[in-house]
C-alpha cells in the first residue's frame, strides 16, 4: 500500500483509516489525540504539521476543514508530498486559490483533485479537451436537511412543496455562501470550466430524502446529464457516499499494475 498520510480524523478520515490500512501517519486536535491513539496506535498520531511531514508520506489526503488546507496545503507540496484535497471550498477564496495552484505548480508535490459525492470527474475533464461550453452543478436536499445549513436563511423551506431552486450563480459566489456543503462543486469546476464559469443551483426538493448531486455538460463531443443520489438517512446522519471511496480508489490506483 501506498505510504499514505491524513488531515483530520472526523468522520471521513475514521472512515478511511478504518477501511485501507496503512496510514503512516494522522494529523488531529489536540483534543482527538488519545482517540486517534486508540484507534490507530500512539506511533501514527500527529498534533503538528512539522510531524506529520517528519513521516514522509508519499501522498496525504485532507478531510479536516477548509482552513486547515489553506494553511497546511502549500508546506505539503512544497515539501515534496502529493496532496488529495477534500475542503475544496477554501479555493472559493481567490487567495487561497491562487496560493494552492501556486504551490502544486511549483511543487515538487502534486495536487490531486478528489471527485468526493459526484463519484467521477473523468468525462467532464475529457469534455475540456474539445469544446466545453457550459457545466452546471446542481445539489438536491430536502428541505429538512437545507435547514440544516445557511439555507434556512435564504429560503422559506417550510413552504417549498416541489422541486424548487433557491440560489444560482457561479460556483464560487454559491461555495463562499456554504463553505460546509458545496466541497464536490469546487472539484467539478476544477475539472472543467473553472470557479468563476462553472454554474451552480442549489435544490429544495421534498421529494428526496437524500443528497442528489446533478451534472449537465455541453461539449463539442457530446451532451451529458449525470444524476448520483445518495443512501437515505437523517437530515443530520452520515451518508457515507462516494466521498470516502474516491479517495480510496485514489489510493489504490497508485500501487495497482491495472489502472482503471
Amino acid at each position: 500500500m501506498t505510504a499514505y498520510g491524513i488531515v483530520g480524523f472526523g468522520r471521513i478520515g475514521r472512515r478511511l483509516a478504518a477501511r485501507l490500512p496503512g496510514a503512516v501517519a494522522v494529523l488531529v486536535r489536540p483534543a482527538q489525540e488519545a482517540d486517534a491513539a486508540a484507534a490507530l496506535g500512539a506511533d501514527k498520531v500527529c498534533t503538528d504539521l512539522a510531524g506529520l511531514i517528519a513521516r514522509r508520506p508519499s501522498v496525504v489526503v485532507e478531510c479536516a476543514s477548509a482552513a486547515v488546507l489553506a494553511q497546511a496545503g502549500p508546506a505539503l507540496l512544497g515539501a515534496g508530498i502529493d496532496l488529495v484535497p477534500l475542503s475544496l471550498t477554501a479555493l472559493a477564496d481567490p487567495a487561497v486559490e491562487k496560493r494552492l495552484l501556486a504551490a502544486a505548480a511549483t511543487g515538487p508535490g502534486r495536487l490531486e483533485i478528489a471527485p468526493g459525492a459526484i463519484g467521477t470527474l473523468d468525462l467532464l475533464a475529457t469534455a475540456r479537451e474539445d469544446g466545453l461550453r457550459r457545466v452546471v452543478y446542481r445539489q438536491l436536499k430536502s428541505p429538512s436537511m437545507w435547514a440544516l445549513t445557511p439555507a434556512a436563511a435564504l429560503a422559506d423551506l417550510g413552504a417549498v412543496d416541489g422541486r424548487h431552486v433557491f440560489l444560482r450563480g457561479s460556483v464560487r459566489e454559491v461555495a463562499r455562501r456554504f463553505p460546509d456543503n458545496l466541497n464536490t462543486s469546487v472539484g467539478v469546476a476544477l475539472a472543467g470550466l473553472g470557479l468563476d464559469e462553472t454554474e451552480a443551483e442549489l435544490v429544495s426538493d421534498p421529494a428526496i430524502s437524500e443528497t442528489a448531486h446533478e451534472l449537465e455538460i455541453e461539449a463539442a463531443p457530446g451532451n451529458a446529464v449525470l444524476r448520483l443520489g445518495g443512501r437515505t438517512v437523517a437530515p443530520d446522519g452520515d451518508p457515507v457516499d462516494y466521498t470516502t471511496f474516491s479517495l480510496m480508489r485514489i489510493l489504490r490506483r497508485r500501487q495497482g499494475s491495472v489502472m482503471i
